[in-house]
C-alpha cells in the first residue's frame, strides 16, 4: 500500500507526524492575523478624529496600542519560528533514523537490480522538505489567514467586497486545479533527472582509473546528456511556475483597479466614509499580497512533494519479513535441505538439493562458476527466502525464525564485503559488546593480520578509508574473516576465504576454520585440499548445461 501512496498523502502523513506542532503554529497565525487587522481599524479611526478635527488623548492611546501590536506580532513571529525549528530538526532525526535502521533489513532479493549507494542520496531531500516545509509553515498559516479575517472585515463595510472574496477564492481554485498536478509532474522528472546526473557523477568517482586513462569522451557526453534532460525537465517545471504568477499578475492589475474604482464611488455616494476607504484598501492589498505569497509558494509545495516522493524510494523499499522462533542461547546447529530449489526469475540456479548438515560439522560446497555456490549461501543464512523445497534449522523453518537473533548467531563472510569508513577495531567487530580484546588479538595472530597491526601507530583506533583504500587484498580478507569469527558465532559462512591469502597463512587459516568446535561450518570454495578434510562436501551442478 505505501508503494502506491500519492504524494499529496505522503504530504498529509507529514502534517499528521506533526499535528500538535502545525496547530501551534496555526494559533499563533490567528493571533497574527487579528492582530494585523488593527492596523487598518486603527488607521481607520486615526483618519475619523483627524477629519473631525477631534485631536485628543485617545490618539495617544491609539498610537501606543499600534505599537504594542506591532511588537507583540514580531514576538508571535519568533515564537512561530522557534515551533518550526523544532520541526526542522524532528524531520532529521526521523529520515536519518528510517535510514539507518531500514538499510540493514532492506529485502536484498528484492533490491538486488538496485544500486543502493546511489538510492541512499535521496536522503539529502530532507535538507529540501526542511526548507520548504518551514518556509510553508511560516508563510502560508499567516496569508491564509489574513485572507479569510480581512475579507470577513471588508463584508461589513459593503456587501460589495463579498464578492472580492469570492473571486479571491475562485482564482486560487483555478490555479491548483488546472495547474498544480503539471506542476508536480515536473518537478518530480526534474528530481529524477537531477539524480540521473548525481548517480552518473559517482559511477565516475568510483571507476575513475578506467575514466582517467580511457581514450575516449564517454564521461562528458553522458553528463551532457543528463544535464540536458534535467535543464529540460527544469524549463518545462519553470514554464507552470511562470504561468501561475501570470495569472496572479493579471488579477492583482484587475482588482486594483476594480476595488479602486468601486471604492472611490462607494466614497462619493457616501456609502462609505474616508477612514473606511482607506483602511479597506489597506485590506484589500493585504490580501492581494497575501494571495501572491501562497501562489509564489506553491514552488515550495512541489518541493516539499517530491522531496516525501523520492525519500520514498527508499523507505517503500520491502524489508525482510521474519517469524517468531528463537535458538536457544547455547543451542548448536543443524541444517537440513530437502528438494531444495531456486532460480532468478525463469532462470532456474538449482533444482532438488538435498543435504543433512549436523551441528559442528564442516561442510565445503563445491561446483563450477555459475553453479549457484554464492546464492545457496544466501539461502542458508536467510537472506533470500522465496525458494521451492523446504530449508530447516534444527528441524523448524528457516523462515519461522526472528531474523536479528538467528543472525546474531552467525558469522558471515559473503565476496565483496568491505571496509567501512571507521576504526579497525569497528571494522573487526561491528562494536559488538562482549567482545574481548585477548580473543580478537588472538584471531590477529591466527589469520596473519597480527603483522599489519604491530605496523599501525594507533592500533586498533587507527581509522581506515572506505572500501579498504590503501590496504591489501589480502589484509581486507583477513579483516573479514576476522569480523565473521569475533562473536564465536554457531553457524559460520564463508564464501572463498583463502582468496588473496598469502600461502604461508593459509593452512593456519584452515587450521583455524576446520577447529572450531561447537560451531557448524559452510564454506563455499574450489580448494581440494579444504574439501577432503570436510565432514561433508555438497556439490552443485550447472543447470545450464
Amino acid at each position: 500500500m505505501a508503494q502506491t501512496m500519492s504524494p499529496v498523502a505522503r504530504l498529509w502523513n507529514l502534517v499528521r507526524e506533526e499535528k500538535s506542532e502545525i496547530s501551534a503554529i496555526y494559533f499563533f497565525a490567528i493571533c497574527n492575523g487579528l492582530i494585523q487587522l488593527t492596523l487598518p481599524v486603527g488607521i481607520q479611526t486615526f483618519i475619523g478624529f483627524v477629519v473631525s478635527g477631534t485631536l485628543s488623548a485617545s490618539i495617544t492611546v491609539l498610537i501606543t496600542v499600534l505599537v504594542l501590536a506591532v511588537l507583540l506580532a514580531g514576538i508571535i513571529r519568533v515564537n512561530q519560528m522557534k515551533v518550526i525549528e523544532k520541526i526542522q530538526q524532528r524531520i532529521f532525526v526521523h529520515y536519518a533514523y528510517a535510514f539507518a535502521d531500514r538499510i540493514p533489513r532492506l529485502d536484498l532479493k528484492k533490491v538486488d537490480g538496485t544500486y543502493l549507494p546511489e538510492l541512499v542520496n535521496r536522503f539529502f531531500d530532507t535538507m529540501s522538505l526542511q526548507k520548504s516545509f518551514s518556509k510553508l509553515l511560516l508563510d502560508l498559516p499567516l496569508a491564509s489567514i489574513s485572507i479569510l479575517f480581512g475579507l470577513i472585515l471588508l463584508s461589513f463595510y459593503h456587501p460589495f467586497f463579498i464578492l472580492f472574496g469570492i473571486l479571491i477564492l475562485f482564482l486560487l481554485w483555478i490555479i491548483l486545479r488546472y495547474t498544480g498536478p503539471g506542476g508536480l509532474q515536473s518537478s518530480l522528472a526534474e528530481s529524477s533527472f537531477k539524480y540521473g546526473l548525481v548517480g552518473w557523477l559517482e559511477e565516475m568517482a568510483r571507476l575513475v582509473k578506467s575514466f582517467k586513462f580511457s581514450s575516449g569522451d564517454l564521461h562528458i557526453r553522458k553528463a551532457d546528456a543528463k544535464t540536458s534532460n534535467y535543464l529540460e525537465a527544469r524549463t518545462r517545471h519553470f514554464s507552470v511556475l511562470e504561468f501561475q504568477y501570470k495569472v496572479l499578475v493579471a488579477f492583482k492589475v484587475i482588482i486594483t483597479a476594480a476595488m479602486l474604482i468601486v471604492g472611490t464611488l462607494l466614497l462619493l455616494d457616501q456609502q462609505i466614509n474616508i477612514g473606511q476607504f482607506v483602511a479597506a484598501e489597506i485590506i484589500i492589498i493585504t490580501i492581494i499580497a497575501s494571495t501572491e505569497k501562497i501562489i509564489s509558494n506553491l514552488d515550495s509545495v512541489y518541493d516539499i512533494m517530491t522531496a516525501v516522493e523520492k525519500i520514498a524510494k527508499l523507505t517503500d523499499k520491502p524489508i525482510e519479513n521474519g517469524g517468531t522462533y528463537s535458538l536457544e542461547e547455547s543451542e548448536m546447529i543443524a541444517i537440513t535441505a530437502k528438494n531444495l530449489s531456486f532460480g532468478y526469475d525463469d532462470n532456474p540456479i538449482f533444482k532438488d538439493l538435498n543435504f543433512d548438515i549436523q551441528p559442528g560439522e564442516k561442510v565445503c560446497i563445491k561446483g563450477r562458476d555459475g553453479s549457484g555456490k554464492s546464492t545457496l549461501l544466501k539461502l542458508l543464512s536467510g537472506v533470500y527466502k522465496d525458494f521451492k523445497g523446504q530449508l530447516l534449522v534444527n528441524n523448524v523453518p528457516i523462515a519461522n525464525y526472528e531474523l536479528l537473533p538467528l543472525r546474531k548467531k552467525m558469522g558471515i563472510l559473503f565476496q565483496h564485503e568491505n571496509i567501512f569508513h571507521g576504526s579497525l577495531w569497528e571494522n573487526l567487530t561491528m562494536d559488538t559488546p562482549g567482545i574481548t580484546r585477548g580473543f580478537i588479538n588472538e584471531l590477529c595472530q591466527k589469520t596473519g593480520l597480527q603483522s599489519f597491526l604491530s605496523g599501525l601507530p594507533h592500533g586498533y583506533d587507527t581509522q581506515l578509508d572506505p572500501a579498504g583504500k590503501q590496504l591489501p587484498r589480502s589484509v581486507v580478507q583477513k579483516i573479514m574473516l576476522v569480523r565473521a569469527l569475533a562473536h564465536r558465532p554457531s553457524l559460520l559462512i564463508l564464501e572463498e576465504p583463502f582468496h588473496g591469502i598469502e600461502e604461508s597463512f593459509r593452512h593456519s587459516i584452515e587450521k583455524l576454520i576446520l577447529g572450531i568446535e561447537n560451531t557448524t561450518v559452510i564454506v563455499a570454495t574450489a580448494d581440494e585440499q579444504f574439501a577432503n578434510k570436510c565432514n561433508l562436501v555438497i556439490h552443485l551442478k550447472d543447470t545450464s548445461q
